[in-house]
């Protein structure tokens, strides 16, 4: 008997190496110029092995955004960002520097942060960063943030 306890253990093991993840969610504040700062919350969710995930939340608009993330460490590759982080160009203000669009600069920079690009159903993009509490423990570890969306408003974030 003990033999299968030790299998259904290891079996269990390989299963969750295979394709565990982790989910979680991120308290935030919507914001715009105008408007009473309203109450969203975002969801996340982490791949067990790995340095990104998923986000989405839901506006009070009804828009609904989804999009993935991923976490900066010195192993990062540009190979790693791929077509889906591009258009941030434009809001440079809000961003801050990117190192002076040299790419080691960049990682080293942003070095234990996290970077996210979500799509909206209603044509709209955002962009988030994040500032984790513990880089070790990725997104489990809490941390603070904030986004901008294309439309102007902004979320700051605590998680």
């Amino acid at each position: 008997m003990a033999g299968r306890g030790a299998f259904a253990r290891w079996l269990a093991l390989a299963l969750c190496l295979g394709g565990c993840s982790y989910s979680g969610a991120i308290a935030g504040r919507l914001e715009a110029p105008g408007m009473q700062p309203k109450p969203i919350e975002m969801t996340y969710t982490t791949r067990r092995f790995g340095s990104g995930g998923t986000i989405s939340t839901t506006l009070p608009s009804g828009e609904y955004f989804t999009g993935r993330y991923m976490q900066i460490t010195s192993e990062t590759t540009a190979d790693a960002f791929g077509p889906g982080w591009g258009g941030w160009g434009p809001w440079k203000p809000f961003w801050g520097d990117w190192g002076g669009g040299d790419y080691s600069s960049f990682v080293r920079n942003y070095d234990g942060k996290v970077i996210a690009t979500l799509f909206g159903d209603q044509r709209h993009t955002m962009r988030c960063r994040f500032t984790l509490a513990n880089p070790e423990d990725g997104m489990t570890g809490g941390g603070v943030g904030e986004c901008q969306i294309s439309n102007g408003e902004t979320i700051h974030a605590t998680f």
